[in-house]
C-alpha cells in the first residue's frame, strides 16, 4: 500500500484521474477477491467492485484519515455487499481453481486441489458473519482492528466470530484443534 499516500488522496479529492487510476491499480484486485468470496458470484463481485470504486470517487471527500485508506475502501465494499445481499436471491457459483499448469507432479496437484476445494467449501458454508471475518483476516490480511473497522463492529466481536468460525471449520473439516490453530495463526 505504499503507493497510496496523502498526496494521492489529495489528488483524488481534486478529481485527478491519475490518482484514481493508481487507487484502482492498487485496490481493484483485493476488493474484487473479497467481494467474490462474500457474494460467491464473479459477475456480482465485478458489479459490486465497480459500485465500490464509484462510491469511492463520489465520497472521497468524506475520508478523514482515521483508518487506513484500504480499510476505508473495504468498508465501502462491505456496505455495497450488504445492500446487494439484502436485495438478492440466493445463488451459488463454483469458483474456478487457480491455474497450476506449472506443476509437474499430478498427484500432488490433485491432493492439493482437493484440500483447497474442501477448505474453500467449508469457509463458504460458514454463516455470513463468520465468513466475513475469516475472509478479511485470512485471505485479505487485515488485522482484527481493521476487520472491526470494515465491519463496523467491536474488535472483541471480531475475535469472538473468528473463534467461532474456526470451531465450525474444525467440525466441518474434521481437523484436530492443533491443525486448525495453525491455520488461525496465519489469519
Amino acid at each position: 500500500m505504499a503507493g497510496i499516500d496523502r498526496s494521492v488522496i489529495e489528488a483524488l479529492r481534486k478529481g485527478e484521474e491519475r490518482a484514481y487510476a493508481l487507487v484502482i491499480d492498487e485496490l481493484h484486485a483485493p476488493v474484487y477477491r473479497w467481494l467474490l468470496r462474500l457474494s460467491r458470484n464473479s459477475g456480482t463481485a465485478e458489479d459490486l467492485t465497480q459500485e465500490t470504486f464509484l462510491a469511492l470517487w463520489q465520497g472521497v471527500g468524506s475520508f478523514q484519515g482515521r483508518a487506513k485508506f484500504k480499510t476505508w475502501v473495504f468498508g465501502i465494499a462491505y456496505r455495497q455487499f450488504l445492500r446487494w445481499r439484502d436485495k438478492r436471491t440466493v445463488q451459488t457459483v463454483e469458483l474456478a481453481e487457480d491455474d497450476q499448469s506449472d506443476r509437474t507432479d499430478l498427484s500432488d496437484l490433485l491432493a492439493e486441489s482437493e484440500e483447497r476445494a474442501a477448505i474453500r467449501r467449508a469457509v463458504y458454508s460458514l454463516p455470513d458473519q463468520y465468513r466475513e471475518v475469516v475472509c478479511l483476516a485470512h485471505f485479505d490480511g487485515l488485522s482484527h482492528r481493521e476487520c472491526a473497522e470494515v465491519l463496523n463492529i467491536p474488535v472483541g466481536t471480531v475475535k469472538s466470530r473468528m473463534n467461532s468460525a474456526f470451531k465450525l471449520l474444525r467440525e466441518k473439516l474434521g481437523e484436530s484443534e492443533g491443525e486448525c490453530d495453525e491455520m488461525r495463526q496465519t489469519a
